[in-house]
Formats: structure tokens, sequence, C-alpha cells
């Protein structure tokens, strides 16, 4: 998607300096970019994209909701680890039994 922007204010920027620049993504951008989102251009194999405040960019989730994301599944994964615990504990007083079981017979 490569436009001319003689009016227009604004520069070509690395991906790199346009993801720390915008809060996203490097993912992000490609996936803008693969949908025609965003206006860049290929230059010496690199992608540089047009940088002006008027373009906007789908920002990544905030970092509070990343946070209460991530003590959610943190909270999870401990109880599933806690059942998993309690499970092998039942299954070993179930194969002791057996055990004990078939010695008696």
């Amino acid at each position: 998607m490569l436009e001319q922007h003689q009016n227009t204010l604004g520069t070509w920027i690395p991906l790199m300096d346009f993801a720390l620049k915008k809060g996203v993504s490097l993912s992000t951008l490609r996936r803008h970019i693969k949908a025609k989102k965003l206006t860049y251009k290929i230059e010496d194999g690199r992608y540089l994209l047009w940088d002006n405040e008027e373009e906007n960019v789908e920002k990544e989730p905030e970092s509070n909701e990343l946070k209460i994301r991530l003590a959610t599944l943190t909270n999870n994964l401990q109880k599933a680890q806690e059942e998993i615990a309690e499970l092998k504990t039942l299954i070993a007083l179930y194969e002791e039994k057996i055990l004990l079981h078939r010695l008696d017979h």
C-alpha cells in the first residue's frame, strides 16, 4: 500500500520503532499490514510504516487487563494442580486397595 504523502505531515519509520511508539506488538502490526489497514512501503527488504498522528492502530489490551487475565489464569492453574494432586491420591488409594484385595484372595 504505497502512497504519496507530499501534503501530509509525517515520516516513514521502521516497523519496530512504530510498534514501540504506538504501544502495539509486531504481530499486531503485521496483521494490520496484511489486512491493508496501515500505509507501508518496503525499502531494502524492510517494512517502513507511515507515521502520522491521525492513523489509529488497534491497541493491545491494557496492562491492567493483562494483569487481571494473568491472575485469573494463575488462580485457575493452581486450582487445577490441586485437583490433580487429590485425584492422584485417590488413584493411589484405590490401587493399594485393589492390590490388598488380590493378595487376600
